[in-house]
């Protein structure tokens, strides 16, 4: 299938679906089972047989096709264990070459870290990929669900960071939209139970960060996805995949992996210049969160895409690799 260049979009969707088959362990292929206990990591090493590579032909963007079947479906829930084919095998089947992350690891940090997604969005409501700054800054922002999601997560903010830290939480923000209004909202919500529990009278009482307001930034904006920007969000289909084996490709068009990295890197380096002690809140997107909390968890930023993040999902980042969460198939 992959060496016909020529192949229909049903093709295309046919060899796609095997391809998450074989991500998901489900089909015959070398692989291993993952460990219990402990976040399984992307097998990197080689296997002895090797399949013969396919021509790089790149699959058809779908654009009013029928939707492939999530991978949750055909995972058995109820086995806590799974298997995952080589990075190497996944290389020879995408026809991408194989290319780790070459960042360098951070340094101990000495500020806490939190992100944050953006609550429901109208692309999130309408099915599209909205990585254009030029759109998404401007246009693009959230549902009213989604400000609803946004003003509960303050809650949630006030337990995770903790009562006696919330005189050290800044917001920093994506300059889009719904990442925008997502910390607004946040930001508000724990300004306001702050004020109800120690009987604030006026914003000035509020601590620097709160009374401050929200900042934003392009380092934290979405990953930009080219060619397949403003079509069906199952179009990520085509370049998760690719992320696993390469952390410099750029298929579609799309902001490599490794580019991802070194903005979150850039923006953490300024925050242990500028504070200290301090709980900093990183409003954001799926996959620039995702990237962001493997390279700080230190390890390979290329499996960020098993750790997805939902819409107004808030974690802590740490600098070990049990902090991260169960992963989970695309």
């Amino acid at each position: 299938l992959a060496e016909d260049q020529n192949s229909s979009p049903s093709t295309d969707t046919t060899m796609l679906t095997l391809l998450q088959l074989l991500s998901a362990g489900l089909m015959p292929a070398p692989c291993q089972v993952g460990s219990r206990g402990g976040a399984p990591r992307m097998l990197l090493s080689e296997h002895n047989q090797r399949a013969e590579r396919p021509s790089a032909g790149r699959p058809m963007v779908e654009r009013h096709s029928a939707p492939l079947m999530p991978l949750r479906d055909y995972v058995r829930k109820e086995d806590p264990e799974f298997t995952l084919i080589s990075t190497e095998l996944l290389s020879q089947l995408l026809g991408t070459a194989l290319s780790p992350s070459v960042a360098k690891p951070l340094p101990p940090l000495r500020n806490r870290y939190f992100g944050l997604r953006h609550g429901q969005s109208e692309p999130n409501l309408t099915g599209v990929i909205s990585s254009d700054p030029a759109v998404g800054t401007v246009e693009h922002g959230l549902t009213p669900l989604g400000r609803l999601q946004s003003r509960r997560v303050g809650t949630l903010l006030v337990d995770l960071v903790g009562r006696e830290s919330l005189s050290d939480i800044f917001f920093y923000s994506s300059d889009f939209t719904r990442a925008l209004e997502t910390a607004q909202e946040a930001s508000n919500a724990v300004a306001n139970i702050l004020a109800f529990e120690q009987g604030l009278q006026s914003d000035e009482e509020l601590p620097p960060g709160l009374r401050e307001g929200v900042r934003y930034t392009s380092l934290l904006r979405e990953r930009f996805f080219g060619e397949i920007d403003g079509t069906s969000l199952m179009n990520y289909n085509h370049v998760w995949p690719r992320d696993l084996v390469s952390a410099s490709h750029r298929e579609f068009g799309v902001e490599p992996v490794e580019e991802v990295v070194e903005r979150v890197r850039q923006f953490v380096t300024e925050m242990e210049q500028t504070h200290k002690g301090q709980c900093i809140v990183l409003v954001s997107h799926a996959d620039t969160l995702q990237i962001a909390q493997t390279y700080i968890a230190g390890t390979d930023p290329r499996t960020f895409s098993l750790y997805r993040f939902t819409n107004a999902e808030v974690r802590e980042f740490h600098q070990n690799v049990q902090s991260l969460p169960m992963p989970s198939p695309m």
